[in-house]
């Protein structure tokens, strides 16, 4: 992946996990739901004037902490804007009384958490450091999700530790130069994409995740027509006995933790569910290339690894088949996931996460900086309200125990039911690792789960016109969106019944549809009115309804509460 000879401030590609966040911002804007926050608590004598030049110089080096996101005829791309557009904020609270200083602390935290971004202004950076006391400190990061994922933190932590050293003793920061950046790996993966280099893998997805029904847990309540993004979460630890039992079950079947982990709460996902073909996503690094390994950036990708447990197997069994598929899907890990999102095409719903809406993780502890002269250093927890699954569980291995927790959609689940959850995935771990050649089928479901229950109801999509209603436009709003529509996709619609998605159309080219259409009409349209209204005839009196409220001569026609496109 060869570094390029471009203008540090030319527009740039972005990556395909990029433009999807992008797309997402542009559906649902205004909201948090991509922040990463991380904090540490500094306790000692802090030289503030260093810290904050340690803190720059990282967002000198990594030109996507800098950059903003700007619209192109081509679609979104990246620009790097300079080092200056980054300003820590200082806030001084040390002349306040102890308890109220970090009761303010706490608020503020908050406060820079739920602050969305503006992704059309740079930087995707934000800091705080908040003097508590004369010899503690808070300091916060929040960073856009764009930017950033978990891999980042510890570069970004190791990066400002070696910043931070060096301005106190008044030397050079000696930092190896950065080989690529961000921008370059996201012109690779497009040209590498381009191509026939990942055919195969994608033909393995298509396969594998052929007439994929995703595992839905029984909800507690009727899922909404669009996804919110309010959650909460409960905690879960498998003390250090279990630990240490799942790690020996491992190494006499040759498998990972996070798989044997994996296995049992696949296990429970099929006694909840009444599946047996049971599908979680989870997260890897996508850091398939050593030149990638020192960036921080949006690398992350998602991948479906799907367990058939039919049969009744014993667990050991169902270990070998997990190991089976997660070493297969690694094989695979270089499609993007929203690439196999795109080629998979499955049905479309505002309210559901497309293929899983379930993960599972195993995390190695938070990154924290090191090596502060003078500085005791701690991490700040930060809570956590946005969910972006039905139900995402995340472990942390400790060492001696493993601990985490169970996030959940707060629309679809009560924090009992996420609680009981939690307590049943442990009890069913004891007694699969305690009895690993029984059938699966001999632990008993914990009272209060629900076992077999059907998929959660949701809104029925409106009934689609048969081919032969389409018809000529009538009206000019319709010949517009026509004349659009076929200069986007390529394609002329049959009339005005024609459906955008089933013609081809997809996240971005949605975006761009309603930004042509936008520009036409000199009128902001909200992205999402084309996952409301997929044909030329709904999205034309969408339009329409949108004018006049523009013109104040009627409200605007609120969104249906029935079933939406999912993006």
């Amino acid at each position: 992946m060869p570094g390029s000879d471009r203008s540090a401030h030319a527009p740039t590609q972005l990556s395909f996990a990029q433009q999807r966040l992008w797309f997402l911002d542009r559906l649902r804007p205004g909201l948090p739901d991509h922040n990463v926050p991380t904090a540490v608590r500094l306790r000692g004598r802090l030289d503030q004037e260093a810290l904050v030049r340690a803190l720059t110089d990282v967002v000198r080096r990594h030109e996507v902490l800098r950059g903003r996101i700007a619209d192109s005829e081509d679609g979104p791309c990246h620009v790097t804007e300079p080092v200056g557009t980054f300003v820590p904020t200082i806030t001084d609270l040390a002349h306040t009384p102890a308890e109220q200083a970090w009761q303010r602390a706490r608020e503020l935290v908050a406060a820079d958490l739920a602050a969305p971004f503006d992704l059309g202004a740079a930087p995707m950076l934000r800091a705080r450091l908040i003097r508590v006391a004369p010899d503690d400190h808070l300091l916060v990061l929040v960073i856009h999700h764009i930017a950033c994922d978990g891999w980042s933190l510890p570069v970004l932590w190791q990066e400002f530790s070696a910043g931070y050293g060096a301005a106190v003793d008044g030397r050079p920061i000696a930092l190896p130069d950065l080989p690529v950046q961000y921008a370059d790996f996201a012109h690779w993966q497009r040209t590498h994409l381009a191509g026939t280099a990942l055919q195969g893998q994608l033909d393995y997805w298509r396969e594998h995740l052929a007439d994929l029904v995703p595992s839905v847990l029984p909800t507690d309540r009727e899922r909404p027509a669009a996804w919110s993004g309010r959650g909460d979460q409960v905690e879960i630890e498998i003390p250090a006995d279990l630990a240490d039992r799942i790690r020996a079950l491992g190494r006499t079947h040759e498998v990972t933790p996070f798989m044997t982990l994996l296995a049992a709460f696949q296990v429970l996902l099929a006694r909840c569910t009444g599946q047996a073909d049971v599908a979680v996503g989870t997260p890897i690094s996508g850091r398939t290339r050593i030149e990638v390994e020192p960036l921080v950036g949006f690398f992350v990708n998602t991948l479906v690894l799907r367990t058939d447990l039919s049969g009744d197997p014993g667990f050991t069994d169902v270990l070998a088949r997990v190991r089976r598929c997660a070493v297969e899907a690694y094989a695979h890990q270089d499609v993007p996931f929203e690439r196999l999102v795109q080629e998979l095409r499955p049905e479309r719903d505002l309210g559901q996460h497309p293929l899983v809406t379930v993960m599972f993780q195993l995390e190695d502890p938070p990154a924290l900086p090191s090596g502060l002269p003078g500085l005791e250093v701690s991490s700040h927890q930060i809570p956590n309200d946005v969910a972006k699954f039905d139900i995402e569980v995340s472990l942390t291995d400790l060492g001696d125990r493993l601990t985490g927790v169970i996030r959940y959609a707060a629309d679809l689940f009560e924090r009992d039911t996420v609680r009981r959850l939690a307590e049943g995935f442990t009890a069913l771990l004891d007694h699969l690792v305690g009895a690993p050649e029984r059938p699966i089928s001999a632990w008993q479901t914990p009272p209060g789960l629900r076992v077999g229950a059907s998929a959660p109801t949701v809104h029925p999509a409106a009934p689609r016109p048969d081919a032969s209603q389409a018809g000529a436009a009538e009206t000019e709003t319709e010949l517009l969106v026509l004349e659009t529509w076929a200069e986007v996709l390529g394609v002329t619609p049959d009339g005005v019944h024609s459906d955008f998605f089933e013609l081809g159309g997809h996240s971005l080219l949605a975006s761009k549809v309603m930004s042509r259409l936008g520009r036409a009409l000199d009128l902001e349209l909200p992205v999402v009115l084309l996952f409301y209204h997929p044909t030329v005839a709904e999205l034309a009196d969408g339009i329409d309804a949108a004018l006049l409220a523009d013109l104040g001569e009627a409200e605007a026609e609120p969104l249906p509460a029935g079933k939406a496109r999912h993006p």
